[in-house]
């Protein structure tokens, strides 16, 4: 068996990072879950045994084809991926009961576009996990942009001109993000960072601020807080879904 985990060492960070988002936000047994950007399917190996059914949805196939065999690793059958767009999904209106959309609405060409279709496919009384970077990206920007100073590197900023889905396209501040996310039909309801620590597992260095129970619960204390969840790694935020017809 420990051969074949190590296959999997890809999700490894993933699942264990991944351990705030059921204790934020929980599922019922009987609930009908889309994961939006699944990926390999971290979210899925989090959440066993919490969900009737998860949906899997991702653009890449080839995530999608390691998340199946993840999923034999760990003995799940509740989940079922699809290839799609996460902007437009093959899925009828009001098929799910909860969404999670975990590291992706940065990298789509339009947020509004995702958060509609979760909207459209979510029961009346749905509700949406989603994560969207606040100080990551500047975290890492600021260490690459040493780097180069370092090595006396030129710093090529061109950008490509046709989109990348496994890049940052999106970069809104906090208020953005849930104004961006409320125009599209829902309401936040509770909102916390991912990690107050930085992605120091970029450079080699092991996830101890998930790992270790006791400063995982002094970070997820701190991170609860209004003014410190402005600066950690990502924003986790629950939105319940809202009849569009209503002025409120």
């Amino acid at each position: 068996m420990g051969g074949k985990k190590d296959r999997f060492h890809f999700l490894r960070g993933k699942i264990l990072s991944g351990r705030v988002y059921p204790e934020f936000f929980a599922f019922n047994l009987g609930d009908r879950v889309l994961n939006i950007g699944c990926g390999e399917g971290a979210q899925v190996v989090v959440y066993a045994g919490q969900y009737r059914e998860m949906i899997g949805i991702d653009i890449n196939r080839g995530r999608l084809e390691k998340s199946k065999e993840a999923m034999r690793l760990f003995k799940i059958c509740s989940y079922t991926p699809v290839v799609a767009n996460v902007e437009k999904t093959p899925f009828s209106s009001g098929t799910f009961d909860k969404a999670i959309a975990v590291d992706i609405v940065e990298h789509v060409q339009s947020p509004h576009r995702l958060c509609c279709e979760a909207h459209r496919t979510l029961n009346e009384n749905g509700e949406m996990l989603i994560t969207f970077p606040t100080m990551h990206d500047k975290f890492t920007s600021l260490v690459t942009a040493l780097v180069h100073v370092i090595k006396r590197q030129r710093n090529d900023e061109a950008k490509l001109k046709e989109w990348n889905p496994d890049a940052h396209n999106q970069s809104h501040s906090v208020g953005e993000w849930i104004r961006i996310i409320e125009e599209s039909g829902f309401k936040l309801t509770k909102v916390r960072a991912s990690t107050l620590f930085p992605p120091l597992h970029l450079y080699g260095i092991p996830r101890f601020w998930f790992a270790n129970d006791f400063i995982h619960r002094i970070d997820s204390w701190l991170c609860r807080l209004p003014l410190l969840r402005n600066y950690g790694q990502s924003m986790v935020c629950v939105f319940r879904k809202q009849n569009l017809q209503q002025d409120d």
